[in-house]
């Protein structure tokens, strides 16, 4: 799922997002790709891997299961303006990405699929 949220917001991919985000995330990846695209920017992404992957809390709230985790990753990034010019990253280099994630699911849905429902970018 992480990969998947990366590369659908790196490709301004709304509908692939619509059914990975709660709606309040969802309404801050859209208007950041609704931004991106008014200044006719691009984002040039390559996923390359999960470093690590741990899971910082988990919890039941009500009959919703919430579950934290810190995932270092590495991506190949760059931000492109309208005339191809780079001016954000690097399509060369491969950057190491440190992010904190929760995802919830209802406990008592069939649905097996879990939402990303708060981001965290760490430094």
């Amino acid at each position: 799922a992480y990969e998947m949220i990366v590369m659908a917001y790196a490709d301004g991919d709304r509908k692939t997002l619509k059914n990975l985000l709660s709606r309040e995330v969802y309404d801050g990846f859209v208007a950041a790709i609704g931004d991106r695209e008014a200044k006719a920017e691009k984002i040039q992404s390559s996923f390359v891997g999960i470093d690590k992957a741990d899971i910082v809390s988990a919890e039941m709230k009500g009959s919703e299961a919430h579950i934290t985790l810190r995932i270092v990753s590495e991506l190949i990034s760059a931000t492109r303006d309208k005339a191809g010019a780079v001016i954000d990253g690097d399509p060369e280099t491969v950057a190491e990405v440190k992010d904190v994630w929760t995802f919830a699911r209802d406990a008592r849905s069939r649905d097996p699929n879990w939402k990303l429902v708060a981001t965290e970018e760490e430094d």
